[in-house]
């Protein structure tokens, strides 16, 4: 007998974060379009966090050079086009962004001043005109597609959704009611990433809350819908490592096509993992045929799991391993995939 289970499949829009950036087509525009294709088979919607701080600097430099306009007139169409097809776009911030320096020639951005990184970096001003500028953004794609979709969730970039008091006054301002960036038990502090989340709830997935992100408030005016993760015990561990070197010897992991961001790591770890264990963030990264398995075993026992990956990171193989995946899935269980139809 299947079991309905709430599956949220997110996605964070967005290019490569440091040296370089990396291409439109290769980071966003080809690997989106191949997800679109799997989800409308499997007949799922998910959810797209767009990096908005990229879109605003991307239409400052359309104004100068045709790569870049070309680069958000097909941005632009795909996000139209997505909508379109069910799936529910949302605000996601990246502020170093603001720093970034565009490439004409080879069209492509730098990124490597992390000073912004932290949405708790910028003055008061200018986090408002941020998240201002950011909802338009997103409004904008919303018109252009006449989508009456809400437009009420947010996932902070890097996950510093901390502190949360910066945020707060601009979720009210702009009727966001649902958190996406909370990762039970994990945190880094480093001079880029700055999130904590050993306090936050470690058998409630999904919360109320009003000044913290990770205490409950049953009276709070919002959501967190956190990521789920699965935990691999040694022997786990140990073959997920072969079977992900023997794909990599075979050439199933060609190289990223842009850098990640580097940081100077201070802190970091994760306190809901048992002692030689490793506890992996539910994605569609590194998913493989022992992945597979060991996923669906594990959500046969869950009644929420929440998805989070990168368009820009997915290989050709994985696509074949997610379409596997989602496909097993939905015979297996009974898959509601609109948060707001459980969560009302």
């Amino acid at each position: 007998m299947t079991e309905k289970k709430l599956l949220l499949i997110t996605f964070d829009y967005e290019l490569f974060l440091g040296e370089r950036s990396g291409s439109v087509q290769d980071c966003l525009i080809s690997p989106t379009n191949k997800l679109m294709k799997i989800l409308e088979k499997q007949n799922l919607k998910s959810y797209f966090f767009i990096d908005t701080a990229y879109l605003i600097r991307l239409k400052e430099a359309a104004r100068d050079h045709p790569s870049a306009r070309e680069d958000l007139e097909s941005i632009t169409a795909q996000l139209v086009q997505m909508v379109k097809y069910g799936h529910e776009i949302h605000p996601h911030i990246h502020p170093h962004w603001k720093d970034a320096v565009y490439d004409a020639k080879q069209n492509e951005w730098s990124l490597q001043n992390r000073r912004y990184y932290s949405f708790a970096s910028l003055l008061t001003e200018q986090q408002a005109y941020l998240f201002d500028q950011s909802i338009a953004t997103v409004r904008l794609i919303l018109d252009i597609a006449k989508c009456d979709q809400p437009l009420d969730s947010y996932r902070a970039g890097g996950w510093t959704i901390q502190p949360f008091e910066y945020f707060r006054p601009l979720f009210i301002q702009y009727g966001i009611k649902y958190e996406w960036s909370v990762l039970p038990g994990k945190y880094q502090i480093s001079d880029a990433h700055n999130f904590d989340f050993r306090n936050a709830p470690e058998h409630n997935p999904v919360y109320t809350f009003d000044l913290d992100p990770c205490k409950i408030d049953q009276k709070g005016p919002f959501k967190e819908l956190t990521i789920s993760s699965f935990s691999m015990n040694p022997y786990e561990k140990w073959l997920d490592f072969k079977i992900s070197g023997l794909l990599q010897r075979l050439g199933q992991r060609p190289a990223f096509k842009g850098n990640t961001v580097s940081s100077i790591v201070r802190e970091q770890g994760d306190n809901q993992c048992k002692a030689g264990f490793r506890r992996e963030i539910a994605s569609f990264e590194g998913l493989n045929q022992f992945r597979i398995r060991k996923y669906l075993s594990d959500i046969r026992t869950k009644e929420y799991v929440h998805f989070i990956s990168h368009p820009k990171m997915l290989t050709n193989f994985e696509f074949k391993m997610i379409d596997r995946f989602l496909d097993k899935l939905n015979r297996d269980s009974k898959i509601q995939t609109n948060f707001r139809e459980l969560l009302a």
